[in-house]
């Protein structure tokens, strides 16, 4: 279940679904983790590693009961173009519970709270989930009341699709919506999409996708600390 999960986070930050809706949440290890590089830390469809690559690793914990706990981190780079000065490093922290309605619907309810260790102004935040898995679907809500220590809400809801085309190769597809007073406030209201293929070679996992959003082009960057520009994404991982 908390790998489940994890996989769902880690192909949420970075754009790909890494055909996490082809796997079952309840049937997992007590004790997992992953390590993974991908040439741009995307979340949401905005760049946390200013186009650079970003090296990321994952460590968590389920109960028979259903509950997992587990933490999350990355490179990033929030550097101002004025001082220089910004995040380097992100950790994300979570726990919450994973269960089942019936024989064909799964579901988690996780809360995260996002940490910035150095950074000279906190944006560390509170964030709660709610995802559902069936067939090869996957939906969820995500929401918080004080994004990146705003103190103003933001809301995503995305769904994601993964299809077997062909033994050990996934087709994975994946639409957000980025809502609330902290988009307005930045970029406003946006989607952001992908689509993309994965695999598994000698036990690595292999993804390659391409990103794109909605965002006005007034709000459109190229380059620099959050851009967000159409991009094409590739990443590695092991899982232990």
């Amino acid at each position: 279940m908390h790998k489940k999960f994890n996989k769902k986070r880690i192909a949420q930050v970075a754009g790909l679904t890494l055909a996490a809706t082809l796997l079952s949440p309840l049937a997992q290890a007590e004790v997992s983790g992953e390590v993974s590089v991908t040439n741009d830390y995307r979340f949401r469809g905005v760049s946390q590693s200013a186009g650079d690559f970003a090296i990321q690793a994952s460590i968590d914990y389920s109960m028979d009961s259903g509950f997992f706990v587990g933490a999350w981190g990355s490179n990033v780079d929030f550097d101002d173009p004025e001082d220089g000065n910004g995040a380097d490093i992100e950790v994300d922290l979570y726990a919450g519970y994973a269960g089942a309605i019936g024989e064909e619907v799964e579901y988690d309810v996780t809360l995260l709270y996002y940490t910035y260790p150095g950074d000279d102004v906190s944006q560390d935040y509170l964030e709660g989930a709610v995802g559902f898995y069936f067939a090869n679907f996957h939906a969820a809500y995500w929401y918080t009341n004080d994004y990146g220590g705003s103190d103003l809400d933001y809301h995503y809801t995305e769904l994601n699709y993964g299809w077997e085309f062909a033994d050990n190769w996934s087709l994975d597809l994946h639409v957000g919506y980025n809502f609330g007073d902290a988009p307005d406030d930045d970029m406003g209201k946006y989607v952001d999409y992908s689509i993309g293929v994965s695999t598994e070679l000698a036990g690595i996992g292999l993804s390659a996708a391409w990103l794109d959003n909605d965002i006005d082009s007034e709000y459109q960057f190229d380059e620099g600390s959050f851009r967000n520009d159409s991009t094409f994404l590739v990443s590695a991982s092991y899982a232990f």
